[in-house]
């Protein structure tokens, strides 16, 4: 059981679109102003770019877009929410990107944006061939860090004394110290803990890099490394305090870098359980590299399964940590509040989870192929499967683990869930998506020779992935798709506006155009040495005067 967990991208913002889905309503129109709808509201609208900026995604940010909540939910905040968080961002960054003209995420209102097959093909293609997943909701309503905390322990947590699991009472987002100042240490039961106490592998790779996102789950902060020696945000096992007992070695082995995914894959070495993250350019996190890089990455992930050994005994399975602060329309359940006597987070609500709706796929020879699975799962349907495939149906209770805490609920063990509205629903079970009576489903190898880090140049020095120009030429520049892996050569393809530009094709990954006044979408595709075109890239827009 493989487990690649991505960025910031809500249901709709993928595949609202998709048919048959649980998608979006055309015409919805978000208000400008929650408290006065008289200064108008923004269309949904399709979204080609690869770079989004997205909106503030903590707990406060998820309250103010389902616009309450508590006692109801009206789903319209999302353009509000990231209007309040540019002006107050860039009131204490004035020289970020994000705040300088160049990052136009916020003129477009692009929450309100989303994607179609065009701009994420293989994404698509894997919904298409296995299963994807409408009502998928993260554990926590907040941002990156509780998420993935909360994806493998199923809580998150302020504790009075350290240490002491008994002392700890349930919050919405990290505490203090941030996880960047070090000392922290998680002492309630986890995932990782179950899992050796029924001598279940596991491993938790990550991808060192960089890491956009930000301590606060704001829009604007200075990048971090990620690695296990840089306390980061995606990464929870070094600061489980089980997981620090066992010592460097331990966590080493456990927590190692994807390149060793691909050498586990290679020698049968595989853990029965893998979580993968990514690092700031392949995580599609609004900012980052994009999310043609992000979807080559994990295409690379995929097809490294397909053709191993493992095919036939898999399956994987592609999540979003959280909505990113990107529209959705469903009304995520509630399960629990947080304590406001321990929260110490001004101004967070009080809502635990669950959070807004992110997309999820499956993928095996064994799923039910090309079906939608409306069942409603969270990230703790991830850990009851893995508890009934590996551990005969074992909980991660913490009294019968023998650290009992006051988590209000045992989240693998929940069967319903509630709405604002007083109404309930049977919560979902992840096995009823396969069939394994079925010939199992073929191998379904994409493309990982898209372009990506599609930029424009035309601003006389600077460049950004869309750009207000200030000369008539502009400059277009992506990554060459070739590596040690993939010698190449390639040749490229540039399509403005739907057209192909002849001057472009060439092996160089840099092209000149003079478009002409007007708004211009600019797209980039390649050619191997068989003549095997790539799909388009999603595209950057350069705006003529």
């Amino acid at each position: 059981m493989i487990i690649i967990i991505q960025e910031n991208r809500s249901f709709d913002t993928y595949f609202g679109t998709y048919p048959g889905a649980n998608g979006i309503t055309p015409g919805t129109c978000l208000p400008l102003d929650l408290q006065d709808r008289n200064k108008g509201c923004v269309t949904l609208f399709h979204n080609p770019r690869d770079y989004q900026l997205g909106g503030n995604h903590d707990a406060q940010g998820a309250q103010l877009d389902l616009d309450d909540g508590i006692t109801r939910a009206a789903m319209d905040g999302f353009v509000a929410v990231q209007a309040i968080g540019q002006r107050v961002q860039c009131a204490k960054s004035p020289k970020s990107k994000n705040c300088s003209g160049s990052a136009n995420g916020f003129t477009w209102h692009d929450v309100a944006g989303y994607q179609t097959a065009d701009d994420i093909p293989n994404y698509w293609s894997y919904a298409q061939h296995f299963v994807l997943q409408d009502a998928m909701f993260p554990g926590i309503r907040s941002w990156s860090t509780p998420a993935h905390v909360d994806l493998t322990s199923e809580w998150m947590a302020e504790c009075v004394h350290p240490g002491d699991a008994a002392s700890c009472r349930t919050i919405s987002s990290v505490p203090s110290p941030k996880l960047r100042d070090g000392g922290t240490s998680w002492p309630w039961v986890s995932m990782f803990e179950l899992l050796d106490k029924h001598s279940v592998s596991w491993k938790y790779y990550r991808t060192d890099g960089s890491d956009p996102d930000c301590d606060d789950a704001q829009l604007n902060c200075e990048p971090t490394d990620l690695t296990t020696k840089t306390s980061q945000i995606w990464n929870p096992p070094p600061f489980f305090k089980y997981v620090q007992d066992n010592g460097p070695d331990y966590l080493a082995f456990h927590n190692p870098t994807t390149d060793q995914f691909l050498v586990d894959l290679k020698n049968g070495t595989l853990p029965q359980v893998s979580w993968i993250i990514p690092n700031g350019d392949v995580s599609e996190h609004p900012h980052g590299g994009g999310i043609t890089l992000g979807m080559e990455y994990v295409t690379s992930l995929v097809n490294a399964v397909m053709q191993s050994d493992y095919w036939q005994s898999s399956v994987v399975y592609i999540v979003w940590d959280d909505w990113g602060g990107f529209y959705d329309h469903v009304v995520p359940p509630t399960i629990e509040f947080s304590d406001p006597l321990v929260n110490t987070v001004p101004n967070y609500g009080f809502i635990q989870g669950l959070g807004l709706r992110v997309p999820g796929i499956a993928i095996s020879p064994w799923i039910k192929a090309g079906s939608i699975d409306h069942q409603i799962l969270s990230f703790a349907s991830y850990n009851r499967l893995i508890e009934d495939l590996f551990m005969n149906g074992a909980r991660l209770d913490p009294a019968a683990m023998g650290r009992p805490d006051a988590r209000p609920t045992v989240r693998d063990a929940m069967t319903t869930v509630t709405y604002p509205d007083g109404s309930s629903a049977p919560v979902g079970d992840m096995m009823k998506e396969f069939d394994f009576n079925q010939a199992p489903l073929p191998k379904l190898v994409l493309s990982t020779h898209i372009p990506g880090m599609i930029s424009i140049y035309c601003r006389n020095s600077d460049t950004d992935q869309t750009a207000t120009c200030l000369s008539s030429t502009v400059k277009i520049t992506w990554y060459p798709v070739t590596n040690a892996q993939v010698p190449g050569p390639f040749t490229y393809h540039v399509v403005r506006d739907g057209v192909e530009l002849a001057q472009c094709v060439g092996t160089a990954n840099v092209c000149t155009d003079v478009p002409g006044s007007g708004a211009h979408l600019y797209r980039v595709y390649s050619v191997d040495r068989n003549n095997v075109a790539s799909p388009l890239s999603a595209a950057a827009e350069a705006d003529e005067p």
